[in-house]
């Protein structure tokens, strides 16, 4: 969080004032902390961590059960479920009439900060485990005025192009270049002013110089800060947190205060004077309480934090403080905030609004810090460790005894040596007497029985709240595991319920009153896959609030049967008397639909349901009551006679499609007769031509013979008259 130099700017007799009753008050907490409760906290998270007692004896059991730790994350799951389960953790009512629309804007804005701008199931399990096992558990919800700069760099843009990015409020131009560039122009021909070329002397156009083109670019780097202000809600220690000794709640304290350990570069960040946190000690004394060093085990805890060569990274001891107290001297004393470390004061300021809120158990009526879950167990878990140790030690010597042994009548290397068939050497065969120890294990389960019955009583976590044992349910009714189920949860219903009408809806309370006092613009959020303008200047802070832990009469299936009813009569409702009805609208009959969803396991119900307003639901309502409600028996039959009717056109249109099936298998078939006498033609043609082909052949043989038998008949010819000639 940011502070404004006004802010810090403190009158020297202010400055003292403030020293003085800071430090008071500071003094007055730790003492009235460090007293009980900071050891009480120290304790809880040591038995949690299942550390050592300090009574361990060397030799024997040193086991540690872990009651402390099965009680609150027993109880931890089925808290958180009920916060969690649905989409909408808190739901804010209208006051006056005309704030129905708005509540619900507020109702999804809240719920959306929580689950979407902050990790609220992480939020909420530290939260709720703190109060579990630290007595109480403080978050703190403050307005983050952070803001994004990041650095850019623009080249060759235009007039144009700059002078959009300079209208955007984002942006800071940090340095800016012109660079022009220029285009040489060829020359041209002079035209006269009937649009003619002018001609020279010699007939030919005469040419013009062409001024050159000047184009002007600019290159820029610009800062663009963007604001990611927003609510922002983080875990606080407890051992961090202070508070005024007579305070019941945080609203009536006098004085309630966050130290913290923070860097220089932390506190420069912040908006303070350099010179000034230079000047500031250094102290890490927060990192020495009992509740931390607790927190961490041998070898983690953060030691010798201040043990750097970095300045920047030293760490201050920090107070935020809030105080009650009259500067302005009127009889009635304001709200101060009010920065303190080294005895200097850094920053003040009156405020309207403390950021913290605390969720605690089991409170006790009329103290601020009550008892945690962790409390009522830690004096079991010291009693069942103890008994658990000495069945242990008892078994262990029941399966390897102790012995007597005669002097002088028993080798006692051999007795010492302890292996199987193994040889004792003895010179009497009564040398070596046993000493049996007697089992304990029959006086000793019945004992952490009984103690497991006491846990479950003193915090609400059982079996029967976690799951029953199959065998307990034998020869057992419904109605009576019922019973049993519904008792063992009651009590961490009322831990529940005392969460959320204490710090849950204390905190949806401040998170309405941070972004009506801070927002100061329109900001877009995505709600049931639609995107919905926020603007929370348009709203106040006056609005009923229900917190929707999902808390009701029975267990989950019976509530899920209960709205199934519901829905039922709704839809009778609805069905017999119409959207008109004075008992239900279209909208109730929509969110209780949606409640149906999100109980039987789903948190955003869109995926379902199309959402749906209220002057929606109405105009749906006035258009039903404008058209008359037609008779029953009509509609009945005017339904009967539409059906025939399109029964009768549905086998109408059977037929046809029937019809054209048939005309089409016939052009199938003449289609496949066609081909295959097509096919037989070509067969028969091509037996044709191989015929023909052949006889050719044939033919062609026959001609070669004849032409053969003549040229023979030549050559023999030749022969007999050459013969003739020779002789």
């Amino acid at each position: 969080m940011a502070y404004t130099k006004e802010q810090m700017e403190v009158s020297p007799e202010d400055n003292q004032t403030f020293i003085n009753l800071v430090e008071s008050h500071i003094d007055d907490s730790l003492g009235y902390i460090e007293t009980e409760t900071s050891r009480e906290r120290q304790t809880a998270l040591e038995y949690y961590m299942r550390e050592k007692y300090g009574n361990e004896v060397e030799g024997r059991s040193q086991i540690v059960t872990g009651e402390v730790a099965e009680t609150v994350d027993g109880a931890l799951p089925q808290i958180l479920k009920v916060f969690t389960q649905s989409n909408n953790a808190v739901v804010f009512e209208p006051v006056n009439e005309g704030d129905a629309e708005a509540s619900e804007m507020v109702t999804r804005y809240v719920n959306h900060i929580i689950n979407k701008d902050n990790n609220g199931v992480e939020i909420f399990h530290s939260w709720f485990w703190d109060a579990l096992c630290q007595k109480v558990g403080i978050v703190k919800a403050y307005w983050d005025d952070k803001k994004t700069t990041t650095k850019e760099k623009y080249e060759n843009l235009t007039e144009d192009e700059l002078t959009m990015i300079m209208n955007d409020e984002e942006v800071e131009i940090i340095s800016q270049d012109t660079v022009e560039e220029v285009i040489e122009q060829e020359p041209q021909i002079m035209i006269d002013q009937m649009g003619q070329p002018v001609m020279n002397e010699v007939g030919e156009p005469m040419m013009q110089e062409v001024p050159p083109i000047v184009n002007v670019y600019y290159n820029v780097k610009v800062a663009r800060t963007k604001d990611a202000s927003k609510v922002k809600i983080e875990n606080v220690a407890p051992e961090e947190f202070l508070i005024d000794k007579r305070a019941v709640t945080i609203e009536d304290a006098t004085f309630v205060a966050q130290r913290s350990l923070q860097t220089r570069s932390d506190l420069i960040a912040m908006g303070y004077d350099p010179e000034v946190v230079r000047t500031l000690s250094i102290g890490d004394t927060l990192d020495f309480t009992p509740e931390r060093v607790a927190r961490y085990s041998n070898g983690e805890q953060p030691l010798n934090t201040n043990d750097t060569n970095d300045e920047s990274m030293e760490l201050v001891e920090y107070y935020e403080c809030y105080v009650r107290t009259d500067m302005d001297e009127d009889g009635v004393a304001e709200l101060h905030r009010v920065c303190y470390a080294d005895n200097q004061i850094l920053m003040h300021e009156e405020c309207d609004y403390i950021p913290f809120h605390s969720i605690c158990p089991f409170p006790i009526p009329h103290k601020f810090f009550g008892q945690s879950l962790a409390d009522r167990a830690t004096d079991l878990q010291l009693i069942k460790s103890t008994i658990t140790r000495q069945m242990l030690d008892n078994l262990y010597l029941t399966n390897n005894y102790r012995v007597g042994a005669v002097e002088g009548q028993v080798n006692l290397d051999d007795l010492l040596t302890s292996t199987a068939g193994g040889v004792v050497r003895m010179k009497n065969p009564n040398a070596i007497v046993p000493l049996t120890v007697q089992s304990n294990a029959a006086q000793s389960y019945p004992m952490l029985e009984y103690l497991d019955t006491v846990q479950a009583k003193r915090s609400g976590v059982s079996e029967a709240s976690q799951g029953l044992d199959p065998n307990i349910l034998q020869n057992v009714t419904a109605t009576a595991v019922a019973s049993m189920s519904s008792a063992a949860g009651g009590k961490l219903e009322l831990i529940s319920r005392i969460f959320a009408d204490t710090g849950v809806s204390s905190l949806m309370k401040g998170i309405l009153h941070l972004v009506c006092k801070y927002q100061d613009k329109e900001r877009i959020i995505r709600v049931n896959n639609k995107f919905v303008p926020m603007d929370p200047r348009e709203w106040t802070t006056q609005y009923n609030m229900t917190v929707n832990v999902g808390l009701g009469t029975g267990a989950k299936q019976e509530q899920l049967g209960v709205m199934q009813m519901l829905l039922q009569k709704q839809e009778q409702m609805i069905t017999q008397y119409g959207l008109n009805n004075p008992l239900v609208s279209l909208k109730q009959y929509r969110d209780t639909l949606a409640k149906f969803v999100n109980m039987a396991g789903f948190k955003d119900e869109s995926g379902f349901l199309n959402d749906i307003t209220k002057k929606q639901s109405d105009m749906m309502a006035q258009q039903a009551a404008q058209n008359p409600k037609a008779n029953p028996n009509t509609e009945a039959a005017k339904i009967l006679a539409q059906a025939e009717k399109e029964k009768a056109q549905m086998k109408m249109q059977s037929d046809m499609a029937k019809l054209e099936l048939d005309r089409m298998k016939l052009e199938m078939e003449a289609s496949k007769q066609m081909l295959r006498l097509e096919q037989d033609k070509l067969e028969f043609e091509k037996e044709m031509a191989i015929k023909e082909l052949e006889l050719i052949n044939k033919e062609k043989e026959s001609n070669a013979n004849t032409s053969t038998n003549q040229m023979k008949t030549v050559v023999d010819a030749i022969d007999k008259i050459s013969k003739i000639n020779a002789g």
